[in-house]
């Protein structure tokens, strides 16, 4: 009797019912720096509230569900909702614009085996109603919204394909006080858990957010994928941006523990269990990127944004605006900055989806390679180049702008000039022409050079094509007969010309227009755009991967035709229509601006230029939707040039 009392404890535990499982131990993912070792994307161990199939009784989740919601009233946690009904009755579906939405849809209707025709109106919500037996569990127990809650949770659940291999992070990052409240009640929550599991975390909060990317569960429709490449389907894996595209190096090796519980779901800690597989870390991704000239991108970016909004505000205009810059090394297709607005902050990415998925701005848009817009005036350099190269034109070569082009009888495009000024910009060679962005010698000089020229040209130079950065892109469009023909429409003589000043179908992405600068100004070398630096070994430290700069083509660029084109764009901030931002600008720069109508409202503002002038080293693309005037792109692209020079030590090699 003695004995046992003594040893009361020890009795109590092999006396009880257990289980014994082997779990994954996920390894830690390989963390994410810039180009001088600055953290961009690290990993912090978080305590995460959580739902565990394999302890949560079936026939009981509703109730407790019910039960975990109204503790988080209490203690005034907000749950993030991501089923795509309303809030209040009648919760009619609205189809989600995002990819990640779409993704959770697709999963819940195979599991609840229901097809898209099912689920409009006020079907999405009734079906899952009916499908978690809500009548038969808690409707008379709980209000009208609570029940709306516990669905939209059911839901979330298994749109994330909540199984005994995949546990439903409910709540992540708790602090301190709310673990001490759960783990007071949990013995009346079977099913809920508090885990301490590695989590990422983005020092920058929100600085290249878009491009870094995030991470999650796999989904069902990558399961197989996955699985070829040994993984367990428990594991976190990149979504989109660089977690995605690096992932073979950022994910690590997994190990395995077997855990023993209680019958009531309590873990027991005992020496006879123990790891049986140690995981291994994932290697260390080095980034192209530099985080002060990102920030000086994006805090450059979002103050002349913020300041064009709030005018607009201000004069009851409802126009708002977002944009992009990107920076790339003319020598070696690096990407330097990649940067779009608005933008949102990593670590808070969980609570703020539902938000951001309302949002009419779309802040989860990569607007720097899947944004496309028109290029406005910069197309313009395009049109120079090519037709010096083709012998069309040459510095002696003067068009005389009359104000009215008249080659074609039924259509007569003004210069902007005239049309602003009633005046003309009389006779004018290519730099004059650059320097004026003259409408009306563009115009000429595309008619003599023809779209096939023209575009040949173009495409060399990047225009249209993709750059081939390892996140993902948008391809844009070249304007031509080709992409006339695929929509079902004629090109017609007119067209040429509007594509020839960056009109017309032309839709470029800011990568695209940075990329396209590059190749112009270092003297016609197209190099594959890329943001991956070099993969290193956790451990060691040793060198893994590392990129080497690829050609993709070499386009004909004389030295002589080279430097009237950078002449043009030297006078373009020094005398034209960027000198109201660059006149006595300290630093040997130049550079094209661009106004590009949007079809409807304010016109986009852009800027493309390139730095230092006599050996350029950086190309910049600035695009601002419904900026209005080009001097607004301008001005983002100097603070860009600002931080490059000053410094400027940080991009020698």
């Amino acid at each position: 009797m003695s004995l046992q009392i003594a040893n009361s404890a020890y009795y109590k535990q092999i006396a009880a019912p257990k289980n014994v499982k082997t779990v994954l131990v996920e390894a830690t993912r390989g963390e994410i720096v810039d180009r001088n070792g600055v953290k961009l994307v690290a990993n912090r161990g978080t305590s995460n509230i959580r739902l565990n199939r394999s302890l949560l009784p079936y026939g009981e989740e509703n109730e407790i569900l019910l039960s975990l919601l109204r503790f988080f009233d209490k203690n005034n946690v907000l749950i993030s909702d991501i089923m795509p009904v309303g809030d209040i009755a009648p919760y009619e579906f609205t189809m989600p614009e995002d990819t990640e939405g779409k993704q959770y849809l697709e999963v819940f209707l195979r599991a609840a085996e229901l097809s898209e025709d099912d689920i409009y109106g006020t079907g999405l919500y009734e079906k899952a109603y009916t499908r978690y037996e809500i009548d038969d569990t808690i409707a008379d127990t709980a209000d009208e919204s609570e029940i709306r809650r516990v669905v939209g949770l059911r839901y979330a659940m298994e749109a994330s394909d909540f199984s005994v291999y995949t546990p439903y992070v409910i709540v992540e990052n708790a602090d301190i006080i709310l673990i001490s409240a759960i783990s007071e009640i949990l013995h009346d929550l079977p099913g809920v858990e508090v885990a301490v599991e590695n989590s990422r975390f983005y020092p920058g909060g929100s600085l290249a957010a878009h491009i870094l990317g995030r991470t999650g569960p796999i989904f069902p429709e990558e399961v197989e994928k996955y699985e070829e490449l040994g993984y367990s389907m428990d594991e976190t894996v990149g979504k989109d941006g660089a977690e995605l595209a690096f992932e073979e190096y950022l994910h690590g090796t997994a190990g395995f523990k077997t855990v023993e519980y209680t019958a009531d779901g309590e873990e027991i800690l005992s020496e006879e269990i123990s790891e049986t597989s140690p995981p291994s870390y994932g290697n260390t991704v080095t980034l192209t990127l530099s985080a002060g000239m990102q920030k000086a991108a994006e805090d450059a970016l979002a103050e002349i944004i913020t300041e064009i909004n709030n005018r607009n505000i201000n004069e009851g205009d409802p126009t708002r605006c977002s944009g992009a810059v990107v920076v790339t090394g003319c020598n070696t297709g690096e990407v330097l900055v990649s940067a779009s607005y608005p933008t949102y902050d990593q670590n808070n990415y969980q609570n703020t989806i539902s938000d951001m998925l309302a949002d009419e701005s779309r802040p989860l848009l990569n607007r720097a390679t899947y944004g496309i817009y028109p290029p406005g005036s910069t197309f313009k350099i395009a049109t120079a180049a090519a037709a010096l190269s083709k012998g069309i034109i040459d510095g002696e070569t003067r068009i005389y702008d009359s104000g009215v082009y008249k080659e074609y009888e039924d259509y007569q495009p003004h210069c902007w000039y005239y049309d602003m000024y009633g005046i003309a910009h009389g006779w004018q060679n290519v730099v004059e022409a650059i320097t004026n962005s003259c409408n009306y010698f563009f115009f000429e000089v595309g008619r003599l050079l023809g779209t096939e020229n023209l575009n040949s040209y173009a495409r060399s130079l990047g225009l249209g094509e993709l750059t081939g950065i390892e996140t993902g892109e948008a391809q844009g469009i070249l304007a031509g007969p080709e992409y006339r023909a695929s929509i079902g429409q004629i090109w017609q003589p007119g067209d040429l010309i509007q594509s020839a000043i960056g009109q017309s179908d032309n839709l470029f992405t800011p990568v695209q227009l940075a990329s396209f600068f590059s190749t112009v100004v270092n003297g016609g070398t197209r190099y594959k755009t890329h943001i991956l630096k070099s993969v290193n070994d956790f451990y060691t430290g040793e060198t893994v991967f590392e990129t080497e700069p690829e050609i993709i083509e070499k386009v004909d660029i004389s030295e002589e035709n080279l430097e009237l084109i950078k002449q043009g764009l030297k006078s373009v901030v020094e005398d034209g229509t960027a000198a109201s931002v660059f006149a006595g600008y300290e630093y040997p720069v130049g550079g094209k601006t661009g106004t590009a109508q949007r079809g409807t409202g304010t016109d986009n503002a852009i800027f493309a230029g390139f730095a230092p002038y006599d050996e350029p080293q950086i190309a910049v693309s600035v695009v601002i939707e419904a900026g209005e005037h080009s001097y607004t792109a301008a001005t983002v692209a100097k603070s860009v040039f600002d931080y490059y020079f000053e410094n400027i030590d940080e991009f020698s090699e």
